[in-house]
């Protein structure tokens, strides 16, 4: 449902965005559209049961609202814009406009649009859907184990453009920066899609340089004392720090049929870690010492697969698999970093706006076995 701003209340808006000086805007007469979504579940993590822990019932708060809208300008294209909220989660502490896609830019007559602000990286909207749907981002989305990361998700400081269609065909083009106060730390991406009948193909690859890490600790102890010969002659407590070059790309597909759709996509993340500056104490001393290791490159190696039957009336189902490899240090595999999740959903339309689902769904994390979580929700978009 879109709701509708009289001119009094735009004008009043953009005359308070507006430049003190001799020429001002006057304000546009467009409509602006408010959306959203009212989105409440319940759930137990199964993640919390990992190493003997409670997991007890918890409430997820996905409600957020948006503003967006567009204005055919007089002498120009038609110009886009829109401010985006957060998820009110627990206390709204996140919940602000700005926080998720926060845009604004230029829509060409068949000629696509360009953008300027916070939004989606064109590879990880890929990755984000249908791959890491019905809880199966627990492992394809976030549940890598590359350190520091791999990619950018929604990110600001970013130019996007993204093509009209051109007989099936599409693609996307961003750059932006990383890590906000290193000028060096940039990144740039490109998303491609392809439909012909029933059949579409998706592709998308990003390169990083220059991210800025603190989280080394970890997976380089494990990496050690696989590889004895690798393993420095001092006590295990550490603290590391650096910058790493990264690269992540993901080719999928999905196939749509009457009642059925299938999908499916492989996804490969890695960084270079260089300048990797190590502080630790000896064992037996008293002052600490640095040393610097170089070129150490990790990589992982992701999949992604689902089915969809939407055959009975006002009920979809869903079934996704998704899966981790283990973490590849200096080309060695890290033993019992693989990650696996079995996930279903039951969703039932209340309305042409609403829904209500279940979710339950298994995950294995780091081979510590498998776990039983679940959720149900109910969704009122707007």
């Amino acid at each position: 449902m879109e709701k509708m701003f009289k001119r009094t209340l735009l004008g009043a808006a953009v005359a308070s965005l507006t430049m003190a000086g001799a020429v001002q805007a006057k304000p546009a007469t467009d409509t602006v559209d408010l959306y959203g979504q009212v989105a409440i579940s319940v759930w137990q993590v199964a993640e919390d049961k990992f190493n003997g822990g409670d997991a007890p019932i918890k409430m997820d708060n996905e409600s957020r609202f948006g503003l967006r809208g567009s204005h055919e300008l007089a002498r120009g294209p038609k110009f886009i814009w829109q401010l985006e909220g957060g998820n009110v989660l627990d206390d709204g502490a996140n919940s602000g406009l700005g926080v998720r896609d926060t845009y604004g830019g230029f829509e060409f007559e068949n000629a696509g649009r360009i953008r300027f602000g916070r939004m989606l990286a064109p590879t990880y909207e890929i990755i984000d859907w249908p791959y890491s749907s019905t809880a199966t981002g627990k492992v394809f989305d976030w549940g890598g184990d590359i350190i520091g990361g791999a990619r950018y998700d929604r990110q600001s400081n970013m130019v996007r453009y993204d093509s009209a269609n051109l007989g099936g065909f599409t693609f996307n083009l961003a750059a932006g920066r990383g890590t906000e106060d290193v000028k060096d730390s940039n990144f740039f991406d490109v998303g491609a899609h392809y439909t012909a009948g029933v059949f579409t193909l998706h592709g998308g690859y990003q390169v990083g340089q220059d991210r800025q890490i603190d989280a080394l600790n970890s997976l380089l102890t494990r990496w050690w004392k696989q590889n004895p010969n690798q393993e420095p002659t001092w006590a295990e407590k550490f603290d590391a720090k650096g910058e790493s070059d990264t690269q992540a790309g993901i080719l999928g597909f999905e196939v749509a049929l009457d009642t059925f759709k299938l999908f499916g996509a492989v996804k490969q993340e890695m960084a270079d870690y260089d300048n990797i500056t190590v502080t630790y104490t000896p064992a037996g001393a008293t002052d600490s010492v640095t040393e610097t290791y170089r070129n150490l490159e990790m990589k992982q190696l992701s999949y992604s697969a689902g089915v969809v039957y939407s055959g009975v009336d006002n009920w979809l189902f869903k079934a996704n698999y998704a899966a981790n490899m283990d973490v590849e240090l200096q080309g060695d595999k890290i033993a019992d970093t693989a990650d696996s999740i079995v996930s279903a959903e039951a969703l039932y339309f209340l309305d042409d706006s609403a829904l209500t689902y279940v979710r339950p769904y298994m995950i294995d994390r780091d081979a510590s076995g498998y776990e039983f979580g679940w959720g149900v929700g109910v969704e009122y978009y707007f």
